[in-house]
């Protein structure tokens, strides 16, 4: 008998290898599958701009890099400290200037990497907006601003679609070789609502199917439909009910390398978490028989992880 459904994901082994250079960009969840990579020892670059939780954000961001220009105006005072609406609490200064230095630095250093990228995650989280009024300008964040600054917004599908088609071709013309992986947060913005919620994701998961459709560099990942499809049970939630778990987690991730690694690219994979794990335990007293031999195990690990990766 069959007790729950299983999501579909086209296995294309060989598609992530510890050869890629990889960027993830968008809401926590993408910093989430950033952080499982980079523990594995795959080249992967996290969250350049800080959290973003809508597409048209991420949008803004990749193309103000693209033409190296901050919008000023949108950079707003609180607190003694300077900020902006383009991008997360994470950056902030004393003074405009070292703001806008900072933000500039981070621009330079995602087109730096995007010319030797080859594999770009973008996740979407929420299709809910807040414009700021004085400027009409959708924001990522509104740095704790009062509300009646700004107005709120559900996205546009087709605005989306044109918005987005403009975007990919340029980044593909920008770097024909990249390969671009489209997931949508299994993160439950319900604050809005859950009527609302699923209106939200809606959106996103048309937008990433038409996208799909579109492009043929262009791949989708079914984190979303894994966690309320596939797990689909509150226990696989955190505390807050809203955030998946470390073992739901880690499951979409199991999902992940599946469809993508090779055996390879596993074997790796696996070898490099022993490799930490390794490095990681300290006895509390330990003997100089006991490094020498945790020496040893560690060397024969890097060794072995080298050769893989030297013939993968």
């Amino acid at each position: 008998m069959k007790f729950r459904t299983t999501a579909k994901i086209g296995q294309n082994k060989g598609f992530i290898t510890h050869h890629n250079r990889m960027m993830s960009i968008g809401s926590c969840f993408a910093s989430n599958i950033g952080a499982y990579l980079n523990v594995r020892q795959f080249d992967i670059k996290q969250v350049q701009f800080g959290i973003q939780f809508n597409p048209v954000s991420i949008e803004k961001n990749i193309r103000d890099a693209m033409a190296g220009e901050v919008t000023k105006s949108l950079i707003v005072e609180r607190d003694e400290h300077h900020y902006h609406y383009n991008y997360s609490a994470s950056f902030f200064a004393k003074n405009q200037e070292v703001l806008l230095d900072t933000l500039r630095n981070v621009q330079i250093d995602f087109m730096q990497e995007l010319e030797t990228c080859d594999r770009l995650f973008l996740t979407f989280g929420t299709a809910w907006v807040y414009r700021l009024i004085a400027e009409n300008s959708i924001v990522s964040n509104c740095h704790k601003i009062p509300q009646n600054n700004f107005s709120k917004e559900l996205l546009d599908l087709e605005e989306l679609k044109e918005l987005y088609v403009k975007l990919l071709d340029d980044l593909h013309a920008e770097k024909p070789d990249l390969q671009i992986i489209l997931t949508v947060s299994p993160v439950r913005h319900i604050k809005n609502g859950l009527h609302e919620n699923n209106l939200s994701k809606s959106i996103l998961l048309l937008l990433s199917d038409f996208l799909v459709k579109q492009f043929d560099f262009v791949h989708y990942f079914p984190a979303y439909e894994i966690v309320m499809d596939d797990l689909r049970d509150y226990r696989f939630f955190n505390s807050d009910l809203i955030h998946p778990n470390t073992q739901a987690v880690d499951y979409i991730f199991e999902r992940f390398q599946e469809a993508y690694f090779s055996e390879d690219t596993l074997e790796i994979s696996n070898l490099a978490v022993k490799l930490l794990q390794l490095g990681a335990h300290r006895p509390l007293a330990p003997s100089q028989a006991q490094i020498k031999q945790k020496q040893l195990k560690e060397e024969a690990l890097q060794t072995k992880i080298a050769q893989l990766k030297s013939k993968a």
